[in-house]
């Protein structure tokens, strides 16, 4: 007969809950990443309470499988390295989301160890305290789309076997918003365009960013092939998708002399911090009193759109964005700067 049993291992401030049972004469003994904690409070209690009824759901639902014929042996946990996974999750998974690596370092910083074990992943409590290292190290809503992506890789792990149940099923994070990004009026692009710069490329390819919506990953290998009857088509580095903007006056205008089809558009510095530091050098000596970095461009080309009156789909569309809800910032924005256009009013 299959029997599947409680088993119990005193930790340092908990006591762990295991699945005991056989699988061809093979012992296996299961984490199911539960604990029971010292009843010290009513709150503790329910805890452990609602621990014991999740375990024996779990212990149930094992028996059965084993009834069925569907369980096999578990890999070595003890052996296995999470951060191996990780990588090979991405390699067979390839992906254009550029916080992959992003999040596999910051798991290090956290654990900061050659393997990281899949015994140590499986527990609960190791997740959340995961959790709260981002959201302390992290701002906006940066700790939520990093614990996302490292949620689905290990929600894939449980999938394959390798986690009995998803320890990261019953945590959640809620997502903050994102710091408001600083726009550009289209007075102040007028006092930009008039200010000189040290870098004529870094200019041109920032004011046409304002009026086109591109990235810096986009503007970059921009190319002239991508440019044609007044309009910029090409796909977009971090999302695959292709986005298609006709060009503003004031775009063509700060385009450089037409190359080659396969000519880069713009000689820009090869680092995006070599960009940065030019164009704060810039944005000081015109006068204009915020701090803008390159990816302003995009939040003004979207604001604005949306302050002159663009439809939400469309400004989404020109953007390339997948979804409104990305978009829902802008309008934001763009009420923000109305209620101070009203402010400006004279009064009598």
């Amino acid at each position: 007969m299959i029997k599947v049993i409680k088993r119990e291992r005193k930790l340092k401030k908990s006591t762990a809950l295991y699945l005991d049972y056989r699988i061809d004469g093979v012992r296996v003994q299961e984490a199911t990443g539960l604990h029971i904690y010292p009843a010290k409070d009513e709150r503790t209690k329910q805890l452990n309470k609602d621990n014991l009824l999740r375990f024996e759901k779990l212990r149930v639902k094992k028996e059965n499988d084993l009834l069925n014929n569907r369980v096999a042996l578990p890999v070595n946990k003890k052996k296995g390295d999470f951060f191996s996974y990780y990588n090979d999750y991405f390699v067979r998974f390839p992906t254009k989301e550029r916080r992959a690596s992003a999040v596999l370092n910051k798991l290090k910083l956290f654990y900061p160890k050659s393997i990281l074990p899949f015994t140590i992943v499986e527990d609960e409590s190791f997740l959340v305290r995961f959790k709260g290292f981002l959201e302390d190290s992290l701002s906006g809503e940066t700790p939520h789309n990093y614990f996302k992506l490292f949620c689905k890789v290990v929600k894939h792990a449980t999938k394959e076997g390798i986690f009995a149940n998803n320890p990261a099923a019953d945590i959640r994070m809620k997502r903050k918003e994102g710091i408001p990004k600083e726009v550009l009026t289209m007075d102040e692009l007028k006092v930009l365009a008039g200010a000189g710069c040290i870098n004529v490329a870094v200019k041109s390819a920032f004011i046409f960013s304002c009026f086109t919506g591109l990235r810096y990953c986009d503007v970059s290998r921009l190319r002239w092939k991508h440019i044609s009857e007044g309009k910029v088509s090409m796909t977009q580095a971090k999302t695959g998708y292709n986005v298609t903007v006709d060009l503003h006056e004031i775009a063509v205008r700060f385009l450089p002399v037409v190359g080659r089809p396969d000519d880069l558009v713009f000689a820009l510095p090869t680092t995006l911090n070599g960009c940065n530091k030019v164009l704060k050098e810039w944005v000081v000596k015109s006068g204009v009193n915020k701090k803008i970095t390159w990816h302003c461009g995009r939040h003004t080309f979207g604001t604005n759109l949306i302050f002159y009156g663009a439809n939400i789909l469309v400004a989404s569309s020109l953007m390339g964005q997948r979804s409104v809800k990305y978009t829902q910032r802008y309008i934001r924005i763009a009420d923000s700067m109305k209620e101070k256009q009203i402010q400006l009013l004279p009064t009598f």
